[in-house]
Parts: structure tokens; sequence; C-alpha cells
């Protein structure tokens, strides 16, 4: 019901103002992710602890899509 709700509520995709031009915010939500994820990635790798986000394979774009995700429920989902 919840998302019904949310669908009826939402009035499309919100626009982020960057220096007079719109865009839509999953982009902004994209960058965020693509910057979080090279920021967590190079920080493992300097201080050594890489062994971590094995396989990187998998967990790389898990990290992207858990930052993107989460900047899109904190900044721009539906209250």
């Amino acid at each position: 019901m919840s998302g019904t709700l949310a669908i009826i509520k939402s009035s499309g995709d919100p626009l982020v103002d960057i220096a007079g031009a719109y865009f839509p915010a999953w982009l902004a939500c994209l960058l965020a992710g693509l910057a979080g994820t090279w920021m967590i990635h190079a920080a493992a790798v300097r201080f050594g602890c890489a062994d971590i986000v094995r396989p990187a394979a998998l967990m790389l774009p898990g990290i992207f899509v858990a930052i993107a995700c989460g900047i899109w429920l904190l900044l721009f989902s539906v209250r």
C-alpha cells in the first residue's frame, strides 16, 4: 500500500539545479556513488585492507549501488 501511495504522491523525477541547468536527480546519485566507491577503494588500497573487497568484481558494484541508493533515499525520497 505504501508503494502505491509513494507513486501517487510523487510528481515525477526530481531535478537538481547545477549552474542554471537542470539535471535529473538520479544523475547526481550516480556521480556520488561513483565518487564514493572510488574513495572507499582508494582508502582500502592505501591502508592495505584491499583484501576485504574481494572479489572486486562483485564488491565494488555492490558498494556503488549501496551508496547511490542511499543518497537517493536520503535526499530525494518521497517524505
